[in-house]
């Protein structure tokens, strides 16, 4: 079969299945500079890791650009916020734009979250044996992606949508690219990114990432073929997993200087946390002491008091034996008698 459309960025699906809390499609916004946004999709391989297209971490000149926010798995594209930047990006080495923006192969990019999201379901890679098998079978694949929902483009695009096709046997003029055929649904502009998907009862694969569609350069949507089928571009994944691999190894890397500087905020705690015990200790043995001292001081006063005491009553009658003087009067006649119970003679009176 010859295709006489060139492949165009997918951006959208058409006449899909809504998709809402997909667990594998996330929605990608670009900054393309100047106060414009362009919007993709991506598939969440690991809590930190999205896989897109390579053509979409692409700012308006053409060059790669770490201005892409990501939201959560299945939300709405409307949910993206600036808090959701991502941390890094890896493209491959032999992707290259061509004039008009047409998709090339080994269209994809790896990138790391700034925030980690929950991975509800396990996806793994497809590796080349796997994909050489889907293509030999005509396997059943699923795309899921954002975008216009019709080939007008007047509705608002919130939740994902998703279509169903087979992989086809036509082969794709890059090596490392193949066809999705479909007579559901096809892609359109605004889908690029959208994971191709093999879904068993047991197992999620990803084969590839959608790229691009067979339409001519005024086309909204993929052009239907001779054979009655819409055909959909991808780049397939398995021979990458080594960049899948490298941003884990960079999210690692980064949890692992993350978890470094705790132990070191702990460690650190732990060092104040011994000394204010050792300064709790410290200040227990000295008040210990202290208390002690004014026990001590405290049996001192009393055995002191009691000896003032004792000193007082020996004072007391001491002060008894002692002779004193009174004075005595009777008329106009004074007399003083001292004695130590001195009384006046017969007759006087003790002056008042």
């Amino acid at each position: 079969m010859l295709f006489t459309g060139l492949s165009i960025p997918a951006q959208a699906v058409e006449n899909g299945e809504d998709a809402t809390g997909s667990a594998f499609v996330v929605p990608i916004s670009i900054d393309n500079g100047n106060g414009k946004y362009s919007g993709c999709s991506g598939t969440l391989l690991a809590p930190s890791i999205v896989v897109t297209a390579g053509h979409c971490v692409l700012d308006a000149n053409g060059l790669l650009t770490k201005s892409v926010y990501v939201g959560l798995a299945g939300s709405s594209q409307n949910s993206i916020t600036l808090n959701d930047k991502i941390t890094a990006v890896q493209i491959t080495s032999t992707f290259q734009t061509t004039a008009g923006g047409k998709v090339q192969d080994d269209d994809l990019a790896f990138l790391t979250l700034g925030k980690p999201q929950p991975l509800r379901i396990p996806i793994i890679l497809a590796s080349e044996k796997q994909v050489v098998e889907f293509k030999s079978k005509a396997s059943p694949l699923k795309s899921i992606g954002y975008g216009s929902y019709t080939n007008l483009g007047t509705e608002t695009v919130t939740y994902p949508k998703s279509f169903d096709g087979t992989f086809s046997s036509v082969n794709s003029v890059y090596s490392n690219s193949a066809y999705m055929a479909s007579t559901s649904g096809r892609s359109c502009t605004g889908d690029s990114g959208a994971p191709i998907l093999n879904i068993t009862a047991t197992q999620v694969t990803l084969v590839g990432i959608l790229t691009g569609t067979q339409r001519g350069d005024n086309d909204k949507c993929g052009q239907k073929q001779s054979d009655g089928s819409f055909y959909t571009i991808f780049t397939v994944v398995g021979r990458y997993a080594n960049l899948a691999f490298s941003a884990a190894t960079d999210v690692m890397s980064s949890q692992n200087q993350t978890l470094s500087t705790q132990l070191s905020l702990i460690n650190s705690k732990d060092a104040q946390v011994n000394q204010y015990a050792l300064l709790r200790d410290s200040l227990k043995e000295q008040l210990a002491t202290t208390q002690l001292s004014l026990d001590t001081t405290n049996e001192n006063l009393e055995r002191i008091q009691a000896q003032l005491d004792s000193a007082n009553v020996v004072i007391a009658t001491l002060k008894k034996q002692l002779p004193q003087t009174i004075v005595c009067t009777k008329g106009k006649l004074t007399k003083k008698v001292t004695a130590v119970m001195p009384k006046c003679p017969k007759g006087y009176v003790l002056k008042g």
